[in-house]
């Protein structure tokens, strides 16, 4: 659901969970493939999601492997979608009950002051109409991009059920038939106009948590998303990462982890300076529609984080060449 609503925000601070280092990062280099994955590094990145996902709610991933111009050729294909004509780009209209095709800005007003303010494009099968004629490089970028997050989220599947202590293919299996028949996951391409209005601190999506398992998100530039975080009423800035990947919580998870990983509650205000166009790009993903969710007998126990103290640094006397003193200064940076 997108609008835009008047009611006033009250946390005029810019400040953001990114620019005060509040959000984990999570580095996926050397992880592999959903194929072969690298075994140490899964179990590497389970420990950090694990933590981050049950603290926080989420985490931005980095060294993810998809790379930046295919962001872009799918942000170019949308907004050459956008610039058709009415007509052209309302034989994709999405229509009950199929849930996917494009949804045009102002069809629907919630109140007498929300109104759907966002082109959208949402992928949920083989069976969705795409622009061939009119935008031809649409299907190619965006069915290219759509299989990088599908094998993003393979990599984070197998990550959790190993951080859950459960088989590596637990959640694969379960997840087997992303974007197919028998599943409702979707890939969700949104564009935001350039936006005159002067006000910044108008809700332009109003607050709701993801029904999926988890969700991924990318964007290029700051678009305005704001969470709670676990057991806190308090509404915070996310911020943006240049070239990372967003991935947050959904209810399926919380039932799954008998909610000691909670769906991550979030919405979106008009962000500052809005005089300019944005994308996202949202991986919503669901188990298959077969799938029976029931809460794993696993506790999850998170130890205490204590600082690693170099080797180097438990000598309490000693004289260090150039070389260790180096090393030292390294490892404590």
């Amino acid at each position: 659901m997108s609008y835009i609503s008047s009611t006033k925000l009250s946390n005029k601070s810019c400040d953001t969970l990114v620019s005060k280092c509040e959000i984990p990062i999570i580095d996926l280099a050397h992880m592999g493939t959903e194929q072969c994955p690298q075994k140490g590094v899964v179990k590497q990145v389970a420990t950090k999601l694990l933590r981050a996902l049950s603290e926080k709610g989420l985490a931005l991933l980095v060294n993810h492997g998809i790379p930046d111009h295919k962001m872009k050729a799918v942000y170019r294909a949308l907004n050459a979608f956008c610039e058709l004509p009415k007509e052209s780009r309302a034989k994709f209209e999405c229509s009950t009950p199929s849930g996917h095709g494009y949804i045009k800005p102002e069809t629907e007003q919630y109140t007498t002051d929300e109104t759907k303010t966002r082109h959208e494009y949402i992928i949920s099968g083989n069976d969705t109409a795409l622009p061939d004629e009119d935008v031809p490089n649409f299907r190619g970028a965006v069915e290219e991009l759509a299989r990088d997050f599908k094998q993003l989220s393979a990599m984070l599947l197998t990550a959790l059920a190993v951080a859950l202590g459960q088989q590596s293919d637990f959640f694969l299996n379960k997840h087997a038939s992303l974007l197919d028949a028998g599943n409702e996951s979707s890939f969700r391409m949104i564009y935001y106009p350039p936006s005159a209005m002067p006000e910044s601190d108008l809700i332009r999506c109003g607050p709701s948590c993801d029904s999926g398992t988890f969700t991924l998100l990318a964007q290029d530039c700051e678009n305005g998303l704001e969470i709670q975080m676990p057991h806190s009423e308090r509404w915070e800035r996310v911020g943006h990462l240049p070239g990372a990947i967003l991935v947050h919580t959904g209810d399926c998870l919380g039932k799954w982890t008998n909610q000691q990983i909670p769906s991550l509650k979030h919405r979106v205000v008009m962000p500052e300076h809005c005089g300019r166009g944005r994308h996202s790009i949202g991986f919503f993903v669901q188990p298959d529609e077969d799938v029976h969710i029931e809460p794993l007998d696993t506790k999850i126990i998170i130890p205490s984080q204590e600082p690693v103290i170099c080797r180097l640094q438990k000598k309490k006397r000693g004289v260090l060449n150039a070389y260790y003193h180096l090393q030292r200064r390294f490892r404590e940076t």
